[in-house]
């Protein structure tokens, strides 16, 4: 990968910067509503011998499964250097680049999940990847431009450029720790901070552009976070981003009931957030609901832990966002299913992603599966 200096690279990030504003949005994502479907176990689990079907029972690939349900994105994480054989985390490159081409021979448009470490990245996890550890922030920044620009160079050589690109997974409280963790005080994102956050996701962001032969040719970029429950603090976490020069495209939230609150609470977000940041599109990047009793003791649930409430949880999800101004909607985990056949998992005790997955026991789709309409 080439490597560029910290002066240049720094000369390109503040150049690059985005406004915010329809006007800058690359035009690919287009104006469809999205329906998604997080993708990232299906091939692991066909490969260890699951064989997903269809509501009437017919046995299909995974992704034919996706199309024959009107679902027109998928969404597909990627780890740098992860074990492949633990936890549910084969998406290195090589896996990734085969999930593209099966979207791609599907018609099926492609978020892709950076989430730039080794493990899983969430508000309460952010790991540096072995390979970068130690690394100071100027050198860090560079290191996550050259890798990402060649993820872009490979997919878009193979012909499977993505359609969106998420830099970072619920960076809420930063990522690549501690280089890049947000550090708060009385309240507020300290300034330097969120300045040093900025300097890695921008180094991201503008490795996307110029794989992509400049700004008319890249996919749009999302930042996604998990504060969907207090819009207020949503907001300013995005404000406080974006003064600090944050390139961000489309806004992606996470949202969960039991974490989340109520409907009310995400409508209120999402109506501030395209309020405040105008002509930005907001999409509920990640959401779930049970279709069995959950195994981690999850309580209020908005809808029974059945495959019936599955459905009515995301046939009432989906006006709730088109009316507060929302752009779409995609499921987490939906291919969590028959685990006991790929994951290994030796720390976890309980299997509750597969109470959420949108495929039973028997690796059957649930009604579920048509809740996003």
């Amino acid at each position: 990968m080439r490597q560029i200096g910290a002066a240049t690279l720094l000369l390109t990030l503040t150049a690059s910067l985005s406004a915010c504003t329809r006007a800058t949005v690359p035009e690919a994502i287009g104006e469809t509503w999205i329906r998604g479907l997080d993708v990232s176990e299906a091939r692991e689990a066909e490969a260890a011998g699951v064989q997903f079907k269809d509501r009437d029972g017919t046995v299909k690939p995974a992704l034919q499964i996706v199309k024959d349900h009107d679902y027109n994105w998928v969404r597909v994480r990627l780890m740098i250097d992860p074990d492949v054989t633990a936890y549910g985390l084969a998406q290195d490159l090589p896996y990734v680049k085969a999930v593209m081409q099966d979207a791609r021979r599907r018609n099926l448009k492609v978020l892709l999940d950076l989430h730039y470490s080794h493990w899983w990245a969430d508000p309460g996890n952010q790991w540096t990847p072995e390979r970068w550890k130690g690394q100071d922030l100027t050198t860090l920044s560079t290191s996550v431009y050259d890798y990402t620009k060649d993820v872009i160079t490979q997919l878009r050589a193979q012909g499977t450029p993505p359609d969106m690109v998420q830099i970072g997974n619920e960076i809420n409280g930063g990522m690549l720790w501690e280089t890049g963790r947000l550090e708060w005080e009385a309240g507020r994102i300290k300034t330097d901070s969120m300045a040093a956050l900025v300097r890695l996701t921008n180094a991201g962001a503008t490795a996307v552009r110029d794989a992509s032969g400049g700004r008319d040719g890249m996919p749009p970029i999302m930042v996604h976070i998990a504060k969907t429950g207090d819009a207020a603090a949503t907001v300013a976490w995005y404000r406080a981003f974006i003064d600090a020069g944050g390139w961000v495209d489309t806004i992606g939230l996470s949202y969960y009931p039991s974490w989340h609150g109520d409907f009310s609470g995400l409508s209120e977000t999402i109506r501030a957030l395209r309020s405040t940041f105008t002509g930005t599109r907001v999409y509920v990047a990640e959401t779930a609901s049970y279709w069995d009793k959950n195994q981690v003791g999850t309580t209020h649930l908005p809808y029974p832990e059945t495959p019936q409430g599955q459905y009515d949880f995301l046939r009432a999800l989906t006006p709730v966002v088109k009316d507060a101004g929302g752009s779409g909607i995609f499921y987490w985990g939906a291919f969590w299913s028959q685990s006991g056949k790929w994951l290994n998992a030796p720390g976890w005790n309980d299997d509750d992603a597969s109470r959420r997955s949108l495929f039973d026991d028997d690796a059957r789709a649930t009604v579920g599966i048509d809740g996003l309409k």
